[in-house]
């Protein structure tokens, strides 16, 4: 049988233990079939029994950290909401943002409804883009100045009962002011029906209440600002759309009666007409006379003297036709012929016409400019007032501190899960 290395150990009692034999390398070597004297035996190395130790000093570490940040920052969250936070009450209200709604009815209209003449029927529709302008003005600067013009608002965030974290900082310039005023004070706007809710916080019953009334009044005096400024820009938009239309009437006008002036008469064209019924009648009277005179010239001698009359008659005819004819035509040099002054009558007649249209159209569309300058009025209609809080809804001095404290646990299990990788991946 070969040597088998046997290790025994006593106990504290003093009873000794026989350990599990562990087999010579030289005699391993023989079963291999190797020569043991080729190969030095190795001497077993002492196991260090400091790595037992880190385990507890990584546990340690852990402990020390989750009473740093967790217990310690929840425990003094606690002792803040429990003793030292506040009391905020909170008033709010629930107002929508409206504009007027101008239909137009007219006899070809299928909703006449027996009317012979336009009528306008109006109503209220909701401005979904409006209360989301008034939302944005009750968060703005302009809002926090329009407000102390009738509250001390620095004094109102700055009460004595307010705790050092939650009060305004003595000497906030305007900037910091809205920006409290961002943190207390908040509108939201619902967006399918455009309801615009406002909350505001504050120390006092009343001064929550005092500030909900201020941002009303302010949202109601810009809401009117906006639609004087609206209805201002149509309707002067449309002015000036008349005014153009009278100054080119008049223009037209002007140049129509220099023309008539100058001409001698009002009308070219009733003047041509004039002058061909003349014509027409001249060329009537030299057929006649032309016919007389060649009958007269058949019985009688060429020198007769009524034939002599009859030429001078037929000479006058040819002359009156001929400057009847020039007043018609083009062919005359003379600036005063019918031929020459048509067109350039023409011409302005065309202008005044088209004028006339122009300031026609100016005009009716001033009346649809006064009624769309209504329609942009918007109106700001309060169904939820405020009213004076009774209890102080916040701080949450049980549901805040445990959500902190949630928050931090989550938090710091976080990190130690990542230092945890990291330590498992140095070794």
């Amino acid at each position: 049988m070969s040597k088998v290395e046997t290790s025994e150990r006593k106990d504290a009692a003093g009873i000794t233990v026989a350990l599990e034999p562990s087999a010579s390398p030289r005699w391993w070597l023989k079963r291999l079939g190797l020569k043991p004297d080729a190969v030095e035996e190795i001497s077993p190395q002492p196991v260090s029994v400091g790595g037992a130790l880190e385990p507890r000093r990584r546990m340690s570490g852990y402990l020390l950290s989750f009473v740093a940040l967790v217990v310690i920052p929840a425990l003094a969250v606690g002792v803040y909401f429990a003793v030292i936070a506040s009391d905020l009450y909170v008033a709010e209200m629930r107002f929508a943002v409206h504009s007027m709604m101008m239909d137009t009815v007219t006899p070809d209209s299928k909703e006449k409804k027996a009317t012979t003449s336009s009528s306008f029927m109006g109503g209220l529709s909701a401005a979904t883009d409006d209360s989301y302008l008034v939302a944005a003005y009750i968060r703005s600067r302009a809002c926090v100045d329009e407000v102390s013009r009738s509250l001390n608002l620095r004094e109102i965030f700055r009460r004595p009962e307010a705790d050092l974290w939650a009060r305004l900082k003595a000497g906030a310039s305007p900037e910091e002011l809205t920006k409290y005023w961002g943190d207390v004070v908040s509108a939201y706007v619902d967006p399918p029906s455009g309801i615009v809710t406002v909350t505001v916080e504050a120390f006092r019953r009343d001064d929550a209440l005092a500030i909900s009334q201020a941002i009303l009044k302010a949202s109601e005096k810009v809401a009117n600002e906006v639609s004087s400024r609206a209805r201002e820009d149509v309707m002067n938009s449309a002015d000036r759309e008349v005014t153009l239309a009278q100054d080119r009437i008049v223009g037209s006008q002007t140049e129509l009666r220099a023309f008539r002036e100058k001409a001698g008469f009002i009308d070219p064209r009733l003047q041509a007409e004039s002058t061909g019924r003349v014509l027409e009648e001249l060329i009537a009277q030299r057929i006649r006379v032309q016919t007389e005179y060649l009958v007269s010239s058949r019985a009688m001698s060429p020198e007769a003297p009524t034939l002599q009359s009859m030429k001078g008659r037929l000479d006058q005819l040819d002359l009156q036709i001929a400057t009847e004819k020039a007043k018609l035509t083009s062919h005359s040099k003379d600036p005063s012929a019918l031929a020459n002054l048509l067109p350039r009558y023409e011409e302005l007649l065309v202008r005044n016409t088209f004028a006339e249209k122009l300031y026609g159209l100016a005009a009716d569309g001033l009346e649809r400019a006064r009624l769309r300058a209504e329609a942009q009025t918007i109106y700001i209609n309060v169904f939820v007032p405020p009213a004076l809080p009774q209890d102080a809804l916040y701080p949450l001095r049980f549901a805040s501190p445990v959500l902190i404290a949630l928050a931090l646990l989550v938090l710091w299990g976080i990190g130690a899960l990542v230092a945890a990788l990291v330590a498992d991946h140095k070794l």
